[in-house]
């Protein structure tokens, strides 16, 4: 049960989040558009801290280090598979939704933003495990990959923003 715990208190700061926002007297397009990035946070760390595992890739064991409780895979890009490629489908929203409530960030900061975004999620995967043992991987593909879902998405946003029919995203 203590392994929850942390996903229960960021679930708790989600939910005053969401009330502050909420009450704020903003257009309802603003905060829908603030809500959603709110809601797909709160998803993200579902994924990623809760012990929980999902596993997409093939089942060989990769090589990996142990550093008190916590499983470390240091070695980049060893296998193409499909939970590669979901691991960057997993962030392209969190992309997207920065642009579409910032669309006019400009790209070096949402570079780092991805960077970010992979260092953060792996880092507390990291912390929590040696605090209340999630049992997850910590996994250097993991941040090259949320590194790369955060930059598509944020570049999906800007070419689906300029369809016809969906202009309504650049409001």
């Amino acid at each position: 049960m203590l392994a929850w715990f942390p996903f229960i208190i960021l679930t708790l700061f989600t939910l005053i989040a969401s009330l502050h926002i909420w009450r704020r007297p903003i257009t309802k397009r603003y905060r829908f558009k603030r809500l959603a990035l709110l809601l797909f946070l709160w998803v993200l760390t579902a994924f990623c801290f809760t012990p929980t595992n999902y596993s997409f890739s093939s089942s060989v064991v990769l090589p990996y280090i142990t550093l008190g409780p916590a499983k470390i895979i240091p070695n980049p890009i060893r296998q193409l598979d499909l939970g590669f490629w979901l691991n960057v489908l997993l962030t392209m929203p969190l992309g997207f939704l920065v642009g579409w409530n910032w669309p006019n960030r400009p790209w070096r900061e949402i570079i780092l933003l991805g960077l970010l975004t992979g260092v953060s999620l792996e880092t507390g995967q990291f912390v929590l495990d040696w605090l209340v043992h999630i049992n997850r991987w910590i996994d250097i593909d993991d941040v090259l990959t949320n590194w790369a879902g955060v930059i598509l998405g944020f570049g999906c946003y800007h070419l689906i923003s300029r369809i016809p029919g969906f202009r309504w995203l650049q409001k």
